[in-house]
């Protein structure tokens, strides 16, 4: 597993960077503006309708798939059966979503002025037709993640983001509508990337609308809770952005930019990590083997701490010069730069949170239960909507972020409770001392990459954050070898055997 977590780190970290080109370029032409905020929140729209409904039959997939494997041609036929279901229900968002638009933007963003507001619908008006290929993403996301091709399937955010990056520059010099109509495209760039990888694994796409047997009835059954979850999810998020649409001109898009940059974060470590262990998690569920289902679930708390807690304790010291030289330059200025910043360092810490539920999330929806997830997950947004009135009237549009983080460890502790009432003690006592090492070690870091580049920012800015994360590298993997954490020790100790298996297999 080891193995897999750190190529696809690698992997999604190229196409990361790629994508936060995607937003350097979008904010280098257009700012933190009403075009910004307008095309921002067309993407958006579209996305949480999608996640709500089609993301959550694609997390249903896999531990449905699990169960039922059989033979590659029953296997193909399921997944054309799961992407049937998913294309009608993208057909029925979309026509009811192209007559209800103007009605549906001001649910997310009713700061908007007039124009902005007009500007909104009619990009949204065509992001909407993605939906057929956001659809098709999930579902052959969910299946390459079960065939194990993961580290393959890693890299379909390239074509996205190439295209997307093209028609940036392509509509500053032509209109915005190639804004809207890149992001289309781009979707469908990725989806057929997908589908030749898929293809390549010897599946056949022939979209089955024939929806009447026991393992698509299963997976309807699994995947309601977690679409009511999902809807809730996605109220937060709504009710975020329309907060924040109350604060001017621009707030939209330096949420946008805050988030986006944390999504990236996340993008890196935490679904690295998550596409490895579920369909692990869904096979020790299926077949009963609850001790070792356990055990994995522990070594995966740790491994997503030891990739999580650097990364915010590493963006929260940095954040006012992560958010200047990805974004201050061009019509981003100064303002944009420091109000994305503070919403930034509030918002990493949402991260730990978000990550370890996820998991346990998936933990239930493995072992058959989606209805707490969805439980859970509508006790969360029902705090961070609460915390959201209450802090942004204390600290303005950072109570936001603050809101979402809180809220986060809160659903967090609620989750571990019901998953130890339902399986038992979840052996976390040795977890735990190594999460506090981890969290030492980060903070250390921290402090230590801050120096060296306080030392050198005289001299040149970008050099000096450049040589603080290296340095800041070297004092973490240091600090872990010293604070002898049981993971790192068999993760050290397997790549040697590998490398030393390698070399004898060379010289044999």
């Amino acid at each position: 597993m080891n193995f897999v977590i750190i190529a696809l780190i690698i992997l999604t970290f190229i196409s990361r960077i790629i994508g936060l080109g995607r937003e350097m370029s979008l904010a280098y032409f257009y700012g933190a503006t009403n075009v910004s905020d307008a095309y921002l929140m067309s993407i958006a729209i579209p996305t949480i309708i999608v996640t709500i409904f089609i993301t959550s039959l694609a997390t249903s997939y896999i531990p449905i798939y699990q169960k039922n494997k059989t033979d590659e041609s029953t296997e193909n036929l399921f997944t054309n059966k799961v992407i049937g279901l998913s294309l009608f229900a993208s057909l029925f968002i979309l026509i009811i979503s192209l007559i209800f638009t103007p009605q549906i933007v001001p649910l997310f963003v009713s700061g908007f002025d007039i124009d902005t507001m007009a500007l909104t619908v009619n990009l949204t008006r065509i992001t909407l037709f993605a939906v057929f290929f956001m659809s098709m993403n999930q579902i052959l996301h969910s299946f390459m993640q079960v065939k194990e091709k993961v580290l393959l399937a890693s890299l379909s955010g390239l074509p996205f983001n190439l295209v997307a990056i093209l028609f940036i520059v392509i509509s500053v010099h032509t209109q915005v509508h190639f804004l809207a109509i890149g992001t289309v495209l781009a979707m469908g760039a990725q989806c057929l990337f997908l589908l030749i990888l898929a293809r390549r694994q010897g599946f056949k796409l022939k979209p089955n609308f024939r929806l009447s047997d026991e393992s698509i009835k299963n997976l309807l059954i699994l995947t309601l809770p977690i679409i009511l979850a999902n809807t809730v999810e996605q109220i937060g998020i709504m009710v975020d952005k329309n907060l924040a649409s109350q604060f001017g001109a621009g707030a939209v898009s330096s949420l946008s930019y805050a988030t986006r940059t944390s999504t990236a974060i996340s993008g890196i470590f935490i679904t690295s990590v998550l596409i490895v262990t579920f369909p692990k998690i869904a096979t020790f569920a299926a077949s009963k083997s609850m001790t070792d289902m356990k055990r994995f679930l522990s070594e995966s708390i740790v491994v997503l701490s030891l990739l999580i807690i650097p990364a915010i304790a590493a963006v929260a010291m940095f954040a006012h010069p992560v958010v200047s030289l990805l974004f201050g330059r061009g019509a981003f200025d100064a303002e944009a730069v420091s109000v994305t910043a503070s919403l930034l360092f509030f918002y990493i810490f949402f991260l730990f949170g978000n990550g370890l539920t996820q998991l346990i999330s998936r933990t239930f929806i493995a072992l058959g239960d989606s209805k707490t997830p969805m439980i859970v997950a509508a006790i969360t947004v029902v705090i961070n909507v609460l915390l959201n009135f209450l802090l942004t009237s204390f600290i303005g549009i950072v109570g936001l972020a603050l809101a979402t983080s809180i809220s986060a460890l809160i659903g967090l502790a609620i989750l571990l409770f019901f998953l130890r009432r339902k399986i038992g003690s979840l052996q976390l006592k040795k977890p735990m001392i190594s999460l506090s090492k981890i969290t030492s070690a980060s903070v250390i870091m921290a402090f230590g990459a801050y120096f060296i580049y306080q030392y050198i920012l005289p001299f040149n800015a970008i050099i000096a954050l450049t040589l603080s994360a290296m340095v800041g590298l070297g004092i973490y993997g240091i600090l872990l070898l010293i604070l002898r954490i049981p993971e790192v020790d068999y993760l050290i100790s397997t790549v040697a055997k590998r490398i030393r298996k390698r070399i004898e297999n060379k010289k044999d």
